[in-house]
């Protein structure tokens, strides 16, 4: 090995270097994607069986886009990755009926979900919903909206159970990157609709 690198000699010694300077460039780049005061963290823990999932984020929209993003059932499909349908098939104003299809991908595994549950909103500050009927044996999700000097603060927190095999090492993995991957999508809409509604 030692062999090797001298024989490599200057090549080696700029590769490390390129690849620390990419890093930073990334590190950079990363930071300069999210605005002053923006933050999101996500937390998954296990227990018999049932993942636990909850959610902080920060983001320098108008609590009313973020509302509209995260109620917008009708249309989810076409910004967040990877979910295949999502409609309402039942319900008006504050009681809704939804239903939602995709996949969940973290390497080479991947996993078809599908569930319909009941949604109940009090406008621009709860949605709580369950699942009633698909491939989870529990989905219990609550979401809550606070206006901040940022622009809105979201709590996200999800009991699930899912109706098929998980990995035990890989569940709170592949469980945490849905939901990061989600409210990624969710966030770019919000920003989106917020840079449209200023021009």
């Amino acid at each position: 090995m030692v062999a090797v690198r001298a024989m490599l000699g200057g090549d080696f010694a700029r590769r490390a270097r390129a690849g620390v300077w990419l890093a930073v460039l990334l590190l950079v780049a990363g930071i300069a994607v999210a605005e002053e005061g923006e933050s999101s963290r996500f937390d998954v823990t296990r227990q018999s069986g049932e993942f636990v999932v909850e959610g902080w984020l920060s983001v320098a929209v108008p609590p009313s886009v973020a509302w509209a993003v995260l109620t917008d059932y009708d249309h989810m499909a076409e910004f967040i990755p990877d979910m295949r349908e999502s409609r309402r098939v039942a319900g008006e104003g504050d009681a809704l009926r939804v239903w939602q299809k995709g996949v969940t991908r973290v390497g080479p595994f991947s996993f078809d979900y599908e569930v319909e549950r009941d949604v109940w909103i009090t406008p621009e500050t709860l949605i709580r919903s369950r699942g009633i009927r698909g491939n989870m044996k529990k989905l219990e999700l609550e979401t809550t909206l606070a206006a901040d000097p940022v622009g809105v603060k979201i709590h996200y927190r999800a009991e699930i159970v899912p109706d098929f095999w998980v990995p035990p090492l890989l569940g709170p993995r592949l469980i945490r990157t849905q939901a990061e991957q989600q409210f990624r999508a969710l966030v770019a809409e919000m920003k989106r609709r917020a840079a449209q509604a200023r021009h």
